[in-house]
């Protein structure tokens, strides 16, 4: 595995490779890694020729209420996962290296940076899509992968590769739970054993909702009404948003009539926990 640090370094490996035939697969993470990320980074071997992993944190562009922002590094570790899962390069940039002092440009998509995450934390999904459109233009990749777990994420980016004619496949992989439902999260490790209990909470909401859906209620405020109960039966949970929107758009819906997300920002103790679950679709 090239552990590559460099912008012009990258795409001089990259190329190499993309000489030798092999497609390039992308999977891009904040670091401290865990099986919901490797899971991407497996698939990504089984369809690609060279699977690139970026670790980037950027601290000016991401808020604090991030997940990642408190959670400690472990690079050597999640190196050794990478080489452990068959990466061929690790990209682990500075923050002087993707925002030079003098960078002036941001990327916004319009009615999608600031609802839900982009109310609770302004600024955060510009700076997401910056960081992504600056990332993908560094690696080039043929595919980019992530996963279901971050929704407004996925939403966001494609729509951002569709509007810029960008010609990567966006590849989106099935949530990772453990065994009670809770979804694989970095946020995971600041929890301690009472907060992880209490974490499942968010996991009972969605599932109920998913469940009344199933049934046949397609009233979102019905469904939103029992997130909500499922949440305040909790006493550790402090509710941040909760929401039934269309999956495509992510507007707030009425009632359920085709493809939507069901999801829900928990604060358990100090830590921010998020999830959601597809209503009326599967993800592949």
């Amino acid at each position: 595995m090239e552990i590559i640090r460099d912008a012009s370094e990258l795409r001089g490996a990259i190329l190499q490779r993309r000489l030798a035939g092999d497609s390039v697969g992308f999977v891009p993470t904040m670091g401290f890694l865990h099986g919901g990320q490797l899971s991407l980074v497996e698939r990504a071997k089984d369809e690609n020729g060279c699977v690139v992993v970026s670790s980037f944190v950027n601290p000016n562009e991401f808020s604090m209420l991030d997940e990642a922002t408190r959670t400690p590094r472990n690079t050597e570790h999640d190196l050794a996962l990478l080489e452990q899962a068959t990466t061929d390069i690790a990209f682990l940039p500075e923050v002087a290296t993707v925002f030079p002092p003098d960078d002036r440009t941001r990327v916004t998509v319009e009615g999608l940076t600031r609802q839900l995450e982009g109310a609770s934390r302004p600024g955060h999904l510009d700076g997401l899509t910056t960081v992504m459109l600056k990332l993908i233009n560094l690696v080039g990749p043929a595919r980019l992968y992530l996963g279901q777990k971050h929704a407004q994420q996925v939403v966001l980016l494609r729509r951002l590769l569709r509007d810029l004619f960008l010609n990567v496949e966006l590849v989106v992989c099935p949530t990772v739970r453990a065994n009670d439902g809770l979804a694989l999260s970095s946020a995971n490790a600041q929890l301690s054993i009472e907060e992880r209990h209490a974490a499942t909470c968010l996991y009972t909401a969605l599932t109920t909702a998913k469940q009344a859906y199933e049934r046949g209620e397609r009233s979102a405020e019905v469904l939103r009404a029992r997130m909500t109960d499922a949440i305040e039966a909790e006493p550790m949970a402090r509710l941040d948003y909760l929401s039934v929107a269309d999956a495509h758009t992510l507007a707030e819906l009425q009632r359920v009539t085709g493809p939507a997300l069901a999801l829900v920002a928990v604060w358990i103790g100090r830590t921010r926990l998020t999830d959601n679950m597809p209503l009326a679709w599967d993800v592949a």
